[in-house]
């Protein structure tokens, strides 16, 4: 899979997917392996910003049982399903557990009848799944058996818990890339790197877009008969240049932010503690989950007064969260030192209540332009959930095949290639895959995506320069583009908030 920009420009796609995360991957993945001609372009890197720092969950959604959206969790567990079938190599079964109390939901009687529920509307969960990714039944522990099971607060679990089973990414780059590549195979074409400027109007109909290959700052013009948003925060920039029914109304957004702390604070499960958010009302559970030695803690919610910039926690947030970690952790002493990196994300929000606060949107949106004269061809999608974007692809699919007069039917997918882990790799090899197969273009690229080095705390030189210079020789880079990549990898971790002081204790 090479980079090679100026082919976009060459044809006319069936369609063109504009923004890489993982909604508008998943759409370009549905459509090419379906037969269609289909461009992806994405100004960054591939699931460069908040796809790569979700807290790495594909649910089944439980929690709509309380709301009795009974349909949306049907939808949820066929997702789920669907992501493990696609990806069994890196979405593995995941124990939850909460605890149990004698009051309320959390009532084990309480527990026990939703959980039957749940097992019953899941019945299916397993079915085309390898038995390694089989999720277990759900139940009900008692105390003695969860004894130790979580450092942080022995007490938690004085009365028991309840214990279901979802899905975890354990390389959420990977499976980004991996789809990429897939989609690919089947005759896509996408590009990384490639900004959607303004659309292409010809005759009053939009037919394509006028884009910049940010490598070369060259222009293209790309064609296709139906174009389909996925730009998150990028959409208002976008239809800036249209007329004035079509421009996008810049709506709320929220920072989603999850601490990544340096102990395992329980191994066997992701545990649920129930609390209140410092800008929230109700009290929800925040999740402590293992991952790769480490500690997800999330996730939190904050508001978001520029769209454009890198949505970095602030130092303030970042105390908030941990004081929220340490209370809900009493038996140890968490600190600052504690934690090892931040990850942050944009998600869509709207007002809500008397004081209109923005809470994050429950639920997907696909809309048409049909209606809108001249841009009947044009699907604006904007997801919420990394869960759904498998079943999100899967209805835009149906819109395109609808709009184009084309068949399309869905099928299961096919599982992702299993890549080599890179530990098993030269850093030689890694960056030959990375540059000549993966269209990795920075070292940004290689140390956040197309291997994990850089996710859970800010890499030493000694620890990222050899793979520093094996992208060199890939990719042919002189002595100041090497050091330009080393800063920029840096300047990386200094948008976001973090800094390279930051780093793991060794």
């Amino acid at each position: 899979m090479r980079r090679q920009p100026e082919t976009l420009a060459d044809q006319t796609f069936d369609v063109l997917v504009i923004g890489g995360g993982i909604q508008g991957i998943s759409i370009f993945h549905e459509l090419a392996r379906s037969g269609f001609n289909t461009a992806l372009i994405e100004a960054d890197d591939f699931a460069a910003g908040t796809s790569a720092y979700s807290l790495k969950v594909i649910h089944g959604g439980l929690r709509y049982l309380q709301s009795a959206d009974l349909p949306r969790m049907r939808r949820s567990i066929r997702a789920r399903r669907g992501f493990m079938q696609l990806a069994p190599d890196y979405i593995k079964p995941q124990g939850f557990l909460i605890p149990t109390s004698g009051l309320g939901p959390q009532h084990p009687w309480a527990m026990r009848i939703a959980f039957w529920v749940n097992d019953l509307i899941s019945a299916d969960r397993n079915s085309g799944l390898p038995q390694s990714s089989w999720l277990p039944r759900s139940k009900l522990m008692t105390a003695e058996a969860l004894k130790g099971v979580f450092q942080g607060n022995e007490a938690a679990f004085a009365t028991g818990g309840a214990a279901w089973y979802d899905g975890f990414i354990h390389d959420v780059g990977r499976v980004a890339i991996e789809m990429v590549k897939s989609g690919y195979a089947s005759g896509g074409s996408p590009c990384n790197y490639v900004r959607a400027d303004r659309y292409l109007i010809e005759d009053g109909t939009i037919t394509g877009v006028v884009a910049t290959d940010t490598e070369s700052q060259s222009e293209l013009t790309i064609r296709a008969s139906l174009i389909i948003e996925a730009t998150g925060t990028a959409r208002p920039n976008l239809r800036a240049s249209m007329t004035a029914d079509l421009r996008a109304a810049d709506q709320g957004w929220l920072k989603a932010v999850n601490l990544v702390l340096k102990r395992e604070l329980s191994v066997d499960y992701a545990i649920g503690l129930k609390a209140k958010q410092p800008t929230e009302e109700e009290s929800r559970y925040f999740f402590f989950a293992p991952y790769r030695g480490h500690t997800l803690f999330g996730t939190f919610y904050f508001s978001l007064p520029d769209r454009e910039a890198p949505p970095a926690a602030t130092a303030e947030e970042i105390r908030l969260m941990l004081a929220h970690a340490q209370s809900l952790c009493p038996d140890l002493e968490l600190s600052a030192d504690d934690v090892s990196m931040v990850h942050t994300g944009v998600i869509p929000a709207t007002s809500s209540g008397p004081n209109r606060r923005l809470v994050m949107k429950t639920s997907p949106s696909i809309r048409s332009g049909a209606g809108s004269v001249g841009a009947e061809n044009l699907i604006e999608v904007q997801s919420v959930k990394y869960t759904e974007s498998l079943d999100v692809a899967s209805r835009v699919a149906q819109q395109a095949a609808k709009y184009l007069n084309r068949e399309y039917q869905s099928r299961n997918p096919e599982p992702l290639a299993a890549s080599e882990l890179t530990s098993a790799l030269t850093p030689e090899a890694v960056a030959e895959r990375a540059v000549h197969d993966e269209m990795a273009v920075h070292l940004t690229d290689l140390i956040l995506r197309r291997t994990s080095l850089g996710e859970l705390y800010v890499p030493q030189e000694r620890e990222f320069r050899p793979y520093l210079d094996a992208m060199a020789a890939a990719a042919s880079w002189d002595e100041a583009q090497i050091e330009w990549e080393s800063e920029r990898l840096m300047r990386h971790y200094q948008a976001m908030g973090w800094s390279a002081s930051a780093t793991r204790n060794r």
